[in-house]
This record gives structure tokens, C-alpha cells and sequence, in this order.
């Protein structure tokens, strides 16, 4: 065992590596960056048309600490490219470290705030009249107030004990890797797929019960849920299993420009579900993104391909 699950991605490849790999790297690296500019341009609008609203719905909250934490994911990942493409990591390793240390932190947070938003959804089919009538005002802001706070404090805690620029314990710095490695792989992500196969299953009886489309914001969960297991959590998988193995540097490098490149398409991928979900096709690419946005997360049915109250009514 070389390295432990958190330091293996933050490895550097040399520039030996990078000759051997040849075009492939450098048409990887180019990947992974246009990738997370136009990510942080969709989530960015996202956050800036949920955050500029006076009212939120519980749902939208939860959308709108989403759409934060995968901006903020972008954005140390393409900082970590950066540095490593134009051999800054040289002058600065300890930058490497924290933007590294970063990038953990809001992925964690993405994790867990997704998993939140499922297992919500799955909580309004099983138990409809509890979340309309009886859920606290406040929960889905505490909710991501704590997991927030939960990442912040496991990662500053690794970072502490992993880092090399701080006083290193490789034991603790294995104990706590494992806590994190538990915590994403056999909690939030079994709690995710579960409740999603719950909510999948409920929408679907319902629809056939009621003769009636599910409502747009089940889809648009299932679709961002479905894109997180088909990009993010395979690779995240192999990783995790390759980290424990003694491979070959090369093949660890490739795994993690991979590893990048899909997870980058992960955190992107959330504002053009919640286009191409609440666009309506009459209309084309002449909608204001505001109103594509609030029909994508609308929680009311629609009857016959309409939308039951008008968009001025609808919190987001």
C-alpha cells in the first residue's frame, strides 16, 4: 500500500510521464479545462438566478448549495490542471496541496448534498402529507448548513494530518482517509442509490395511478442522480481500488486524468439538465432562464402538458 486514498489523485505526474503519454495528456488536460470553464459558467448562472430570488422553495435551497459546492469543485479543478500542466507545482507545492485538500472538500459536500436531495424526494412519495404539511420550515437550510460543516470539518482535519507542509501522522493520516473513504463510498452513495431507486419506483405507481406525468423536478433528481453514477462514481470506484494496489505511475496518471475529465462532466452536467428538462419545446431558445430554471424544479404537477399555476406564483 503506497498511498492512501486521498493522497493518491494529488501524486504529480513528472515530466517523464507526461513525454511518455505524449498528446494523449495534454489533449486530456485541454479536456478537463474547457470542460469546467463551461461548468462554472452554467452553475454559476444557476447560483445567480436562485440566489438573486427573495423566496426559495426547500427544494431549491438545496439546489441552489448544489450548484455552490460543484463551482467551487470546478474551480479547484481546474486550478490543480494549471498548476500541474505549467509546472508550477515546482515552485508552490504547497499551493498543490491546499487547491488539492480544496477540491476534496466540495466534492464531499457535492456527495452529500446530492444524497440529500434524493433521499428529500424519496421522503415527499413515501410520505406526501408529512412534507407538505408538517416539515420544519427551516430543515433543507440546516440540513446544508451540517453537511457543509461536515466536510469542512473532516477534510481540514486531513489536511492537517496529510499534508507535508503541516505535521504529518501517517497513521491518523490512514485512519482518517478511511473515515472519509467510508463515509462517501459506503454511506452517502449507498443512502443516494437506494432512496433514488425508492423515488424512481413511487414516481412511476404514482403516474400510473393518477394518469398524470411526474413532475419535472423527479425528473430532473433522477437525470442529475443518474449522471453522477454514470460519470462520477465509477471511476471513483477504480480509483479507490487502484490506490490500494502497486501499479505502474503511468497507469495511475492516466486514471486520474480520467478520473478528472469525468468527474469535471459530472459537476457540468447539473445547469444543462436543468435546461434541457424545463425547457418547453414550443418555444425553443427564446424562454428567459429563469423561467426554464423554476419549471425544471417545479414540484406541482402538470395536467395535459401544462403547467398548473403561473410562473409568478412559483417559489424557487
Amino acid at each position: 500500500m503506497n498511498h492512501t486514498l486521498l493522497q493518491a489523485p494529488a501524486l504529480v505526474e513528472n515530466s517523464i510521464e507526461v513525454e511518455e503519454l505524449g498528446t494523449a495528456y495534454w489533449v486530456l488536460s485541454a479536456m478537463v479545462l474547457f470542460t469546467c470553464l463551461g461548468g462554472f459558467v452554467g452553475n454559476g448562472l444557476v447560483v445567480w438566478l436562485l440566489g438573486s430570488q427573495g423566496q426559495r422553495s426547500p427544494f431549491s435551497v438545496y439546489i441552489l448549495h448544489l450548484g455552490v459546492a460543484d463551482l467551487l469543485f470546478l474551480l479547484c479543478m481546474a486550478s490543480k490542471v494549471i498548476l500541474i500542466c505549467f509546472q508550477l507545482v515546482n515552485r508552490s507545492h504547497t499551493a498543490l496541496d491546499i487547491v488539492s485538500r480544496m477540491k476534496y472538500f466540495t466534492y464531499t459536500a457535492s456527495l452529500s448534498l446530492l444524497t440529500a436531495i434524493s433521499m428529500q424526494r424519496c421522503l415527499s412519495v413515501l410520505f406526501p402529507v408529512w412534507y407538505k404539511c408538517h416539515q420544519p420550515k427551516h430543515l433543507s437550510a440546516v440540513v446544508c448548513a451540517l453537511l457543509w460543516a461536515l466536510s469542512l470539518l473532516l477534510n481540514t482535519v486531513a489536511m492537517f494530518l496529510c499534508s507535508d507542509f503541516l505535521a504529518r501522522d501517517e497513521l491518523l493520516c490512514f485512519r482518517i482517509d478511511l473515515v472519509i473513504s467510508i463515509l462517501l463510498m459506503g454511506v452517502f452513495t449507498p443512502l443516494m442509490a437506494g432512496s433514488s431507486l425508492i423515488l424512481c419506483v413511487g414516481v412511476q405507481r404514482s403516474s400510473t395511478a393518477t394518469h398524470r406525468r411526474p413532475t419535472r423536478v423527479y425528473v430532473t433528481v433522477l437525470v442529475c442522480i443518474l449522471v453522477f453514477l454514470a460519470f462520477a462514481l465509477p471511476l471513483g470506484i477504480c480509483w479507490f481500488l487502484i490506490s490500494w494496489l502497486d501499479l505502474p505511475q503511468k497507469t495511475k496518471t492516466v486514471f486520474s486524468l480520467l478520473a478528472r475529465l469525468f468527474s469535471s462532466m459530472s459537476s457540468s452536467a447539473n445547469p444543462v439538465i436543468y435546461f434541457l428538462v424545463g425547457r418547453r419545446k414550443s418555444r425553443g431558445l427564446r424562454e428567459p432562464l429563469g423561467a426554464v430554471l423554476r419549471r425544471a424544479l417545479r414540484e406541482e404537477p402538470e395536467l395535459e402538458g401544462r403547467e398548473t399555476p403561473t410562473s409568478t406564483t412559483v417559489r424557487v
